[in-house]
């Protein structure tokens, strides 16, 4: 298999060996932040990548599930202290509001990204239901060179997203998961219902497991 380029695989060695001796959340960060911010000025580096989807090379690997069609996974440590992905937002282009299991730090290699941060109005910290609500309580813009950081499950919540008339490259690093959650949670402003998203593998298992059930069901009920 083709291998990732030289560049981002360093970050990804410097990244990962950095990360572990950091022991909470906000040192993670920190570390994390001071060495991504020029990651991502490497405009050369993330063409090349982007040259690589369009002529069909094996890395980055576009077969590999994820939880949103525009997402791409560019590095999963062997370790499992992160994780490296790219989002490519067309104009206009927005995820729902949603939480992260784990912390985070993502920025933009071009353009503007637009980020908004929300608060739950309740205390539930993650059962799928009705809620009631989320607030907004405040929201950014992102340009090149900067970063923001994502904290896990209810301190998180946020949208992040293009709010211009070119396609945005948005990188995110993402640490290890802080609850035994296998979804995200999407919060959906309009209904006030909440409901998780799995990847693809994960909800087809779950598919799986039902189905079997309800064979196993009809096998007792003739």
């Amino acid at each position: 298999m083709e291998s990732k380029p030289k560049k981002l695989a360093d970050f990804c060695r410097d990244c990962s060996e950095g990360l572990a001796g950091l022991e909470d959340n906000d040192a993670r960060i920190d570390f994390v932040t001071s060495i991504f911010e020029p990651l991502l000025a490497d405009a050369p580096l993330f063409r090349e990548i982007l040259e690589n989807v369009l002529e069909g090379r094996p890395y980055p690997d576009v077969r590999h599930p994820t939880m949103f069609d525009n997402e791409l996974i560019l590095h999963l440590d062997p370790a499992g202290r992160f994780s490296l992905r790219m989002f490519l937002w067309p104009p206009g282009g927005f995820d729902p509001v949603h939480d992260h299991n784990s912390w985070g730090v993502i920025g933009p290699v071009n353009g503007r990204l637009k980020v908004r941060d929300f608060r739950r109005r309740d205390e539930d910290d993650d059962a799928p239901g009705y809620f009631t609500g989320v607030m907004e309580i405040g929201r950014r813009i992102i340009l090149p060179g900067m970063s923001y950081r994502v904290l896990p499950l209810n301190e998180g919540i946020h949208q992040t997203g293009n709010p211009t008339d070119s396609t945005v490259i948005q990188v995110s690093i993402y640490g290890k998961k802080q609850s035994d959650r296998s979804y995200v949670n999407i919060y959906d402003e309009a209904s006030g219902r909440i409901y998780p998203l799995y990847s693809p593998p994960v909800r087809k298992r779950m598919l799986a497991e039902q189905a079997l059930e309800a064979l196993a069901a009809e096998k007792t009920s003739t």
